[in-house]
């Protein structure tokens, strides 16, 4: 085989892999996972793409935006909520991306570290649901099918079952909403924040979100919610009890500015002043942040920490009790 021949075969060879390739990556997933993909104002074309593969809805990021680019779909994408299946191609997948969605219904914003109770409250002020029924429903979760549910159950002297798992995010109901559809939107919210972290396999759902809704509660600075979990896995792995403030303030009737000495002795299975480990559940609804703070805990040797009196929120840490008392008493905080 002469020279000439050689270099055609290895041409037709390159492009055929080339089309090959082409082809591949133009071919839907095949799966039928729907997820809801939300575009804020001004977002990337980039942006946007890695939301898409994160959650599996298409192969390529960087051919995707590619593909976009050559169809003149980049500048024409719609904020809002777009419901995308994996079994789309990318030409159906952008001309879902480039329709506007006009929202119906209330909104209503459920800040990252509310409590149930304040969801419910919020809801009914809104007119969305009601507050008794809602509390009535995710005090048991009873009459809701969702795969959460199933994860929850089961679990012993929980105020809340669904406390942890009604993710905070911003949402659009219609006034006089059941309760049970309100429900199943936060859950199914919260599933898909989850699927999108990878959770260690020795940490389980209910640890995981227990500890990450302690984390949202203490922290104020978000680059200190890795730390601050640092601290309370250093206290677990040592058999410490975790002296959380925000548990106490859980179990109080109405949360304090400053918690006095005698609200550390309300017997509670939520108070850890009184009791090893981890509470029964959640005291809160935490956010994505906190979630993979849990995730990404640093490691560190800090078991004290205490908010700083300068204003900015940002806490002190300490290794030893001796720096924790030696500090605390200098700033004058307790």
């Amino acid at each position: 085989m002469n020279r000439k021949r050689i270099v055609l075969l290895s041409l037709v060879l390159f492009f055929t892999a080339v089309l090959a390739w082409f082809i591949y990556e133009l071919t839907p997933l095949s799966n039928d996972k729907e997820r809801t993909i939300r575009v804020e104002e001004g977002e990337s074309l980039v942006n946007v793409a890695d939301t898409l593969e994160k959650k599996g809805l298409i192969k390529n990021k960087t051919f995707f935006i590619i593909f976009g680019k050559v169809k003149g779909f980049a500048n024409q994408i719609k904020p809002g909520e777009h419901l995308v299946s994996g079994s789309l191609t990318y030409s159906e997948i952008y001309e879902e991306l480039v329709t506007s969605h006009v929202k119906k219904g209330v909104k209503v914003v459920i800040p990252e570290g509310f409590t149930v109770e304040q969801i419910a409250e919020r809801l009914d002020k809104k007119g969305i649901t009601n507050k008794e029924s809602f509390l009535k429903m995710a005090k048991t979760g009873k009459e809701i099918s969702h795969p959460i549910i199933k994860k929850t159950s089961g679990q012993k002297e929980v105020t809340y079952i669904l406390e942890g798992y009604l993710f905070p995010d911003t949402y659009y109901f219609e006034k006089g909403t059941a309760p049970k559809e309100v429900i199943g939107k936060m859950l199914t919210q919260f599933q898909e924040v989850k699927d999108q972290l990878d959770l260690p396999n020795e940490l389980n759902l209910h640890d995981w979100v227990t500890l990450a809704s302690i984390v949202e509660r203490e922290a104020v600075v978000a680059s200190e919610r890795p730390i601050i979990a640092g601290v309370f896995k250093n206290r677990i792995e040592d058999e410490w009890k975790l002296q959380s403030c925000a548990t106490v303030q859980y179990v109080l009737d109405k949360p304090k500015e400053r918690l006095l000495f005698e609200d550390l002795e309300v017997k509670s299975p939520y108070n850890t002043y009184l009791n090893k480990g981890l509470p029964p559940g959640p005291i809160s609804n935490p956010g994505k942040a906190s979630l993979k703070a849990v995730i990404n805990a640093k490691q560190h040797d800090y078991y004290f920490f205490v908010v700083k009196g300068d204003g900015s929120g940002e806490h002190h840490f300490s290794e030893s009790f001796k720096e924790h008392q030696k500090y605390t008493s200098h700033e004058g905080n307790w």
